[in-house]
């Protein structure tokens, strides 16, 4: 019986362990579950505090976005509300400005002021005239349209086609008077003289510089009246060569040459040389002058070997008349075959 009191106690001791231990780990069950819930709940509020935190600073953020775009589209506003008034000030005064030249040509004719008179007016006129070459090649102008095309329609146009400067740019009233100035003068020395050759005259002549102006002038008119059959940009006119027609001005002297046959020409030659006893015949002969220097060409070419319509007959006849081949030489009846010193001396004796 003591042996099985004493087992049943033993029992009963391990069965009160076992309970115990079974009671402390349903303690510890029970504080490790309210310990991850209190953290769970720890973290949740952080959460929600931070969470709050990010939305006040996402507020603020977009509040300050706000206020910035708002402050950069009143600077943006009052900026352009500056510069609007700036260019109507700039028009305004480019009007003003406008309005003095056209009050000074239409009392004095020109748009031609000296700086002495109206510095800052003739100061204007130069940066208009700068900005009308880019007008007229068809690029960016600091002016508008418009004040571009009141400029040409006061009178500024180019003087010729593809001006890159601004000296170009002229009062085409003005030009076209002067134009009809010098066309007059053209007219007068075809009057008193009977022709419009311009024959060679010394440098100390009084008639001289006025010739010599004339001369390049229709120079000049011939070159453009080219110009503009070829396409060529050129300041040539319907009306101009209306007007230098009918005072007789020959504008291409050199198409007459070939209306006239070989014959002609040996014939006109040698009436030249038995009225002046030589065939130097200077180039502003208006006959011959240009047959001559073209004949002078032929002969070079020929001496350079190419195939010319200048034969040896026509080297003969020009050569029996005493033509000058080279010019600025005495006439000479050298044979075209290269001769010894021997061959040339008997030829001086």
């Amino acid at each position: 019986r003591a042996a099985k009191l004493e087992e049943e106690l033993k029992k009963k001791a391990r069965y009160e362990k076992y309970r115990e231990e079974q009671e402390k780990k349903a303690r510890d069950v029970m504080y490790g579950e309210e310990r991850k819930k209190k953290e769970r709940a720890a973290k949740l509020e952080e959460d929600l505090k931070k969470n709050a935190r990010n939305a006040n600073y996402r507020d603020e953020h977009e509040k300050k976005a706000i206020d910035a775009k708002h402050m950069e589209e009143q600077k943006k506003r009052a900026k352009d509300a500056k510069r609007e008034e700036e260019q109507k000030q700039k028009v305004k005064q480019w009007d003003s400005i406008y309005e003095r030249l056209a009050t000074h040509k239409n009392q004095t004719g020109t748009l031609d002021v000296k700086k002495d008179d109206d510095e800052e007016l003739f100061e204007w006129i130069k940066r208009q005239k700068s900005i009308l070459v880019l007008y007229f090649q068809n690029k960016p102008i600091p002016i508008s349209i418009d004040q571009a095309r009141k400029l040409t329609s006061l009178g500024f146009s180019q003087s010729r086609p593809g001006i890159i400067r601004a000296s170009g740019i002229v009062d085409s009233s003005s030009v076209e008077n002067l134009w009809n100035e010098v066309l007059g003068q053209l007219s007068a020395f075809k009057e008193r003289f009977g022709s419009m050759t311009f024959n060679h005259i010394s440098s100390s002549h009084p008639e001289y510089q006025r010739q010599r102006r004339l001369q390049n002038w229709v120079i000049d008119q011939r070159r453009e009246y080219k110009h503009l059959r070829l396409g060529i940009p050129s300041n040539m006119t319907a009306e101009r060569i209306q007007k230098l027609n009918a005072i007789g001005l020959d504008m291409d002297p050199r198409a007459h040459i070939q209306n006239h046959s070989w014959e002609e020409r040996i014939e006109q030659l040698t009436s030249f040389v038995e009225e002046h006893g030589h065939c130097k015949i200077p180039l502003k002969h208006p006959q011959l002058g240009i047959f001559c220097s073209t004949m002078r060409q032929r002969y070079k070419e020929r001496e350079e070997g190419k195939k010319i319509s200048l034969s040896d007959e026509k080297m003969s006849q020009l050569i029996d008349l005493g033509f000058v081949f080279e010019a600025g030489k005495s006439p000479n009846l050298r044979s075209q075959k290269k001769m010894s010193w021997v061959e040339r001396y008997g030829e001086l004796l």
